[in-house]
């Protein structure tokens, strides 16, 4: 006798199960798979999280910069503005000191027999106008003038007699300015 056992029906359970453990495998695969994807996700959410507030702060902080770089240039240009106004006072300071040097020395260069008419001193050039009693009064005004270094390069621009006397106008440069 010949006892036949037919394995097919074993075969095939154990096929069956190869196939659910192998079904169960990909399923749990693509369940890890999926867990990564949001576990990723969710870290790469947090890092641009923390790249925008770090974004946030140093926008906060180059305001500030750009508020005190405003505030250092309204400074430089508040300094400029007080030395232009320092320089503006130092030359009036000196121009009067060129001033009343020019009108002593004047006054002590006038000969009798001269008075001025006109007195006038643009950008350091002297116009003097006046009468006097005769051409050499003028000349001894120009001598005295250029003496005592009140004017130099005097020149004549005109010498006319009149019945009051001579009229004269004479141009000079200032040596101080």
């Amino acid at each position: 006798m010949n006892i036949r056992i037919n394995l097919m029906p074993w075969r095939e359970r154990q096929r069956a199960s190869a196939v659910r453990r192998f079904q169960c495998g990909v399923v749990a695969s693509l369940v890890v798979a999926l867990l990564a994807m949001l576990l990723l996700d969710q870290m790469a959410r947090a890092r641009l999280a923390r790249q925008f507030a770090a974004l946030v702060e140093t926008q906060a902080q180059l305001s500030a910069l750009d508020a005190q770089l405003a505030a250092g240039a309204e400074l430089r240009t508040e300094r400029e503005t007080v030395l232009a106004e320092h320089r503006a006072l130092a030359q009036l300071r000196a121009g009067q000191s060129v001033l009343s040097d020019l009108l002593e020395g004047l006054e002590h260069s006038m000969p009798s027999g001269a008075q001025l008419t006109e007195l006038s001193l643009e950008a350091g050039r002297l116009r003097l106008g006046g009468l006097a009693a005769s051409p050499s009064v003028v000349a001894q005004l120009m001598r005295e003038l250029e003496a005592r270094g009140v004017a130099a390069g005097l020149e004549v621009v005109f010498l006319r007699q009149r019945a009051t006397g001579d009229e004269f106008l004479l141009l000079a440069q200032v040596p101080a300015s």
